[in-house]
Order: structure tokens, then sequence, then C-alpha cells
């Protein structure tokens, strides 16, 4: 049973859900802010405007005419105030509705600096008193008392005036317009969640192809491959690493199946001749030199059959283990071989010629040793007598370069491919007569991968033949 926070499709879903609802309740919260900032600022544009129309055209214009050229003092608009009070027709027709209780229209009241009543609107709600002490003169104060927008100021005639308007109307709408961003936003993040989860099914299909095709190639069919449609996406790039590590892997068994073949044919031959050997001296009585002959042969089959397992076990630790590096002189490494394997160089009437330079590199000694032992051996005896051979170590910028060449009728082309494949002989007569396994350049190759180099062999009838192993500069 799929637990679904440990789908992958599921975890996305919750990661969209998540940024999809901070969205879109971030967006519900600034419309909701924007449009309620918007509708009380026009609310209190309109009473700014309805208390100036009222102190312009009501009470400045109702005093005397020789008196209109001077600011209004607080005794005129006293005056003007109570004639107001007293008789609605004092009032201009755009403020008499000052005189009746409409509570949707703009109300507005003065008082004295004593805090005296001087005029009330009648639509002035009841719960309306006077105001305390502005705290700056002729700046307008905001609040808010019982769904009333009030607004209040001293005037530099020392009066206290209150404008205000009932905002019962406007709080309803911004309730509906919240009710209906709400809604509006559910349905929103519904959408989002769906075509999330849609998406995310779709993202994940090529994902699913790749799990069925890797289970097919784990059930045994090592020619599956996934499909890669040419779009540069991340996905056809992973698929074409798996693709890459597929095919490394066919080859892989590919060559350990060879690997297992041939080994069992190598064995058997040595095996065969012991049997065989063995059976013909129990086949009947024989004189002591004969049964030396047949332990000869034994032994001699036995030594190869050795020499076989030990490269077969020097393989596997190339192919399985690391092994501790320290810095090592390969050219110490290459004059040691030199050295070493001269009686062969002599015994095959070859000039070994050294050009030694000192070369760092980071690995064993005993890997490079076994390197450099492994080439050098092949040149001196897979090719005619006398022919020369040279041995040579250089630093070429951040690469140390070994490199074994001889002077002989070279190898031909169609079997440079296969020279480090295991068991792969160019003349296997010759080779089985001088005890070679087929495994050298197979392990020399191995120790020049896990030194994090390159072994590379080119060859042709009027050059000879160079092997040259490329490894990183310490």
């Amino acid at each position: 049973m799929k637990i679904p926070l440990h789908s992958l499709r599921w975890r996305l879903q919750l990661w969209h859900a998540l940024i999809s609802l901070v969205l879109i309740v971030a967006a519900c919260l600034l419309a909701d802010r924007l449009v309620t900032r918007e509708r009380f600022e026009g609310i209190k544009r309109e009473l700014f405007d309805f208390e100036r129309s009222f102190f312009t055209h009501g009470l400045a214009d109702h005093r005397p005419n020789d008196s209109k050229d001077t600011p209004p003092t607080l005794q005129m608009i006293k005056q003007a105030l109570q004639d107001f009070s007293l008789s609605k027709e004092a009032a201009p027709p755009s403020f008499l509705h000052l005189f009746e209780d409409d509570p949707r229209k703009p109300y507005i009241a003065y008082w004295g600096e004593d805090g005296s009543n001087i005029f009330r609107a009648a639509n002035t709600p009841p719960r309306v008193t006077a105001p305390a002490d502005v705290a700056e003169r002729y700046r307008w104060e905001e609040s808010q008392e019982n769904k009333n927008l009030l607004l209040t100021r001293s005037h530099r005639s020392g009066l206290k005036i209150l404008v205000g308007r009932d905002i019962s109307d406007d709080l309803a709408a911004l309730t509906r317009f919240r009710l209906l961003l709400a809604l509006g936003g559910s349905a929103i993040f519904l959408v989002a969640l769906a075509g999330g989860w849609w998406l995310a099914g779709r993202a994940l299909v090529p994902i699913d192809t790749i799990a069925l095709t890797a289970s097919r190639i784990a059930d045994g069919n090592l020619d599956e491959r996934i499909e890669i449609d040419e779009s540069d996406s991340e996905l056809n790039r992973l698929a074409a690493v798996l693709n890459g590590t597929f095919d490394k892997l066919s080859d892989s068994i590919e060559r350990q199946k060879r690997f297992t073949a041939d080994a069992s044919h190598e064995l058997r031959t040595p095996l065969t001749i012991i049997l065989s050997e063995t059976q013909r001296g129990l086949r009947h009585e024989r004189n002591a030199e004969s049964y030396r002959g047949i332990i000869a042969n034994c032994q001699t089959a036995a030594e190869r059959m050795r020499r076989l397992v030990d490269s077969l076990l020097q393989l596997a630790r190339e192919d399985l283990t690391n092994g501790s590096v320290e810095l090592v002189d390969l050219a110490d490494i290459a004059f040691d071989a030199a050295r070493e394997l001269s009686p062969l160089a002599d015994a095959h009437q070859s000039r070994l010629t050294l050009d030694i330079t000192p070369a760092q590199v980071e690995g064993t000694a005993a890997d490079l040793e076994t390197l450099t032992h492994t080439l050098l051996s092949n040149a001196l005896t897979h090719t005619p007598p006398g022919t020369p051979v040279t041995l040579r170590t250089k630093v070429v910028g951040e690469e140390v370069i070994l490199t074994i060449h001889d002077q002989g009728p070279g190898i031909p082309s169609e079997h440079l491919p296969h020279l480090c494949d295991r068991f792969y002989q160019v003349d296997k007569a010759r080779s089985q007569s001088q005890n070679h396994s087929g495994l050298g350049l197979s392990i020399a190759q191995s120790i020049s991968r896990k030194l994090g180099g390159s072994l590379t062999i080119t060859s042709d009838d009027s050059n000879g033949t160079t092997a040259k192993v490329s490894l990183p500069k310490s």
C-alpha cells in the first residue's frame, strides 16, 4: 500500500497547494486592503468636500455684504449657525437635508470653545457628542463610532467642527466584497489543486516510463532502453545518463560472460593435461624415468594453471580495491623495471634504451611496478629478436607520460581495439608456448584506470608499436 506522503506526486501536490494557498491568501488580503482603503478614502474626500462647501457656500455667503472681503469672525460664524438652527430657509438648498432625519446623508455639528452646542444637523445621530480637545488645530482626526465615520478638527476661530456619515451600507458592501473574494479565492484554489494534480501526473509520466524500463532491464532484458525525444529536458538528460549506464552494465555483463567462458577454457587445458597424464601413469606399471616425464608434464601444466590463477586474482584485486596511495616517482619505477628485465632483453638480443625524467604521481609502488613490468615485458617478448625497445618517462603539462616503444613489425590494425580484452591474444600458439595468459594488458589497463589515467596502444608497420600511459600529475 502506498503511503500518500511517500509518493512524489503527493509531495509535489502538497508543495503546490501550500504555495498556491499562500499566494491566493496574499492576493485576497491585498485586494481587500486596497478596496477598503479606497472606499474609506472616498468617504473622507466626500466629507472634506461637504464641510468645505458648507463653510464656503453656507456660512461665508450668509455674512453681510460689507464683511465678505474679510475673514469671518467667530461672532459672524456663530450668528450664521444660529440662523441656520432657527430657520432652514436661511440655509442653501443643497444643505436642506441637514434639517431632515436622513441617516444616509452627511451631517455636521459645531461646538464652541466651552463645549456648548452651536449647530447640530438634524440627521446627526444622538450618540454623537462634542469631541474632546483636538490634538492639533486645523488637522482632521479620524474615528469610527457605531458604524459612523467621524472627522473632527478645531477651526482658527476656536470652533470645534465634526463632520460624519453613516457607513453601514459601505461596511455591508465591503462584507459582500470579502465574501465574494473568499469564494473566488477558494474556487481558484480548487482549480489550482486540480491543475497541479494533473500537471504533476504528466510530469511524472517519464519517471514511470524510466522505472518500468529499468524493471524490465533488471528482469534480464538487457537490450531494453529508455525512449528519448529530442527536447533538452532534465528527464531526457537523466534518461540519457541511465541509457549510458545500462549500456555499460550490459557490456560489463557480456564481458563477464566472455571472461568466465575464456577462463574456463584456459583452465581446462592444463587440467586436461594433468588428468590425461595421471591416467596414463596409472594405466600400467612404468619405470622411474617414465614416471618422471609424466610428473614433469603435470608440473608444467600446474605451473601454467597457477600463473593463470595468479593473474585472475590480481585482475580481481584491481577491479575491486583501490588501496592506499602515496607519492611515487615513476622514473624510479621505470629504472628498476629496466634493470630487472635486462636479462630478458639480453636473452632476446634487444637493445633497451632509457629516456627517463623524474615524474611524481599518486599511486602505489606495487601497481606502478606491475604496470611498467607488464608493458615492458610485452615489448621484449612479443617482438622479433634484436628489436630495439625504448622506455621513456616525461611530464607534459598536468600529465605524467610513460611510453614503451618497440621498432618491431607492428600489430595488424584489426587487433588493436581488442588488445586489452581479457584472454585476447594476437598469436595464440606463440603466446601459449611462452606461457602467457592473455591477461597482462587487461591488468595494465585496469591499473591505469584505477590511478585516474588511461592506456593507449598504437601500431603501424613503419614505426612499430607504442604503449602510452597517461597519469595525472601529483
